[in-house]
């Protein structure tokens, strides 16, 4: 039996200049058809690209999105090979493209896109007769179309087996929910899969998803702002979530550093992370890894993970680890806003009013602390404590932008510095201070508890240093006294306690 596939995800890095209109849709496409041409060589089994890999996020409007999104088809419905089906699909570019690609290199594709659905009659109300169009429907916004952030799925022979809409939108004011079910559930013959997109992976949703049965991986493409605390980073959110969830995921993130829009990777249940990159050096790439077929035990697999570079469409192998390209801070409430959005790395702000905190004093010691009944134990010891860290515990919902609050219990352990008697004010991307052991320990009352363990420069710690026993401790060991943590922690989500603004 085979353990192992070779998966692999792409991060995307676009130059958004001011271009004609027709070169929004057609450089990207170009470019999704020359890269996958040239991984294809390397033998991957799948390929998932980002969201927004087709259209760019930052500049979408309904008006210059109707020049030309598609209307998608429901694979559940019917057979649906844009790439066989010619006549049938001759007026959908993208779909009829991907499809191909699909087909002639025979490997499954995940590409994020747009589905247009007209939901009034009119004389352009047609659809290509793929889909009806409703007489009346109250929610039609006034434009007479849907737009969905949608993700879809090709096999091998290019047949379209998945479609699925974004549920939980990201401020995308030009997109609309989806208010009906959807099962984005797809067969491999290396497994079962679904998939999601960006912040919906925040969610409730997202979880039930993958504890359907004999689902074990998921595709992932997304545009994520990193924000801090560092828990809402990217790429340690995503190792946090396939460990506590028990999925391979793999995740395809574009590279737009001023938005905060950085960190893809490929991870496992069990050995968290496989392969990944986060760092603002504006550069296009390419990830590679096998992955477990089974997320029940620790295969000793060959993972022979590869990055590459991706020059004119050409994979440029790169040997170690990247450099790191982060300053000392990344919030735009210390730094402003980006000058440039391909340059500038920014991350954004989240409130922490909810937390408590505790400063730690001394190089070794225990502390407890409370919030809202929910209290969190840490024992520490360092080298020296030259730096500041803080514990803080939240046992309160966590507020978003004032537009809808997480429930939480988190116990966290954080590198922060602290301005007019407010501590954790600026977040700090570095650190000296060695830490020779961690534990954090805390009565959760979810079984959805996320770990977290960040080493100076954004590293993700490596996995053979901490371990965590999926209900309420997490310990770090550091014998060589070589990394230096900027954070750790347990980040339980109370799903059930969420709250979302009426209407």
């Amino acid at each position: 039996m085979r353990f192992d596939i070779r998966h692999s995800t792409i991060q995307n890095f676009y130059d958004l200049s001011p271009a004609p209109q027709a070169r929004i849709l057609d450089s990207p496409l170009e470019q999704h058809i020359v890269l996958t041409s040239n991984h294809s060589r390397l033998e991957v089994d799948i390929i998932v690209f980002p969201e927004c890999g087709l259209y760019p996020c930052e500049k979408a409007n309904r008006n210059v999105l109707k020049t030309f999104v598609e209307d998608i088809p429901d694979p559940k419905l019917g057979y649906v090979n844009p790439c066989i089906q010619k006549d049938k699909f001759h007026n959908h570019q993208i779909l009829s493209k991907l499809s191909c690609l699909a087909q002639e290199y025979r490997l499954f594709i995940v590409a994020n896109t747009i589905d247009m659905k007209k939901c009034k009659r009119s004389d352009t109300c047609d659809a290509d007769g793929i889909d009806d169009c409703p007489s009346k429907d109250s929610k039609c916004p006034d434009d007479g179309v849907y737009f969905y952030n949608t993700n879809i799925v090709f096999d091998r022979k290019g047949a379209l087996v998945t479609r699925y809409y974004k549920k939980h939108l990201y401020f995308e004011k030009a997109m609309n929910t989806p208010d009906f079910p959807q099962d984005a559930t797809f067969t491999t013959d290396f497994g079962n899969f679904t998939t999601v997109i960006c912040f919906d992976l925040i969610f409730k949703e997202s979880v039930e998803d993958v504890e359907k049965p004999a689902v074990v991986n998921l595709a992932y493409p997304t545009y994520w702002y990193d924000h801090v605390p560092y828990m809402f980073f990217a790429t340690p959110y995503q190792q946090a979530w396939a460990i506590t969830n028990k999925v391979n995921l793999l995740a395809a993130n574009a590279h737009m550093p001023g938005t905060g829009t950085l960190g893809s990777g490929i991870f496992s249940a069990t050995k968290g992370a496989l392969i990944y990159t986060h760092n603002p050096d504006f550069r296009t790439k390419l990830l590679i890894s096998n992955v477990p077929t089974s997320v029940d035990k620790d295969y000793d697999i060959e993972l022979n993970p590869k990055r590459y570079f991706l020059e004119n469409g050409f994979p440029i192998e790169v040997e170690g680890e990247e450099d790191r390209n982060f300053g000392s801070e990344c919030t735009t409430d210390v730094l402003g806003e980006a000058r440039s959005t391909l340059y500038n790395y920014r991350c954004h702000p989240s409130r922490m009013d909810n937390y408590e905190f505790s400063k730690l004093e001394g190089n070794e010691g225990t502390k407890e602390l409370c919030s809202n009944g929910f209290c969190c134990s840490l024992t520490y010891k360092a080298g020296s404590m030259d730096e500041d860290y803080y514990l803080a515990v939240a046992g309160k919902p966590l507020e978003f932008y004032n537009t809808f609050s997480y429930g939480i219990e988190s116990c966290l352990l954080l590198r922060c510095e602290s301005e007019d008697g407010k501590p954790c004010k600026h977040f700090i991307l570095k650190s000296h201070t060695v830490f020779e052991k961690v534990e954090i320990k805390a009565k959760f009352s979810t079984k959805y508890i996320y770990p977290f363990a960040l080493d100076s420069d954004v590293r993700l710690t490596n996995k053979k240093q901490w371990s965590f026993d999926k209900k309420s401790r997490i310990v770090y060991e550091n014998p060589d006294k070589k990394s230096s943590l900027i954070f750790i922690g347990l980040h339980g989500r109370l799903y059930d306690e969420d709250k979302f603004p009426s209407g």
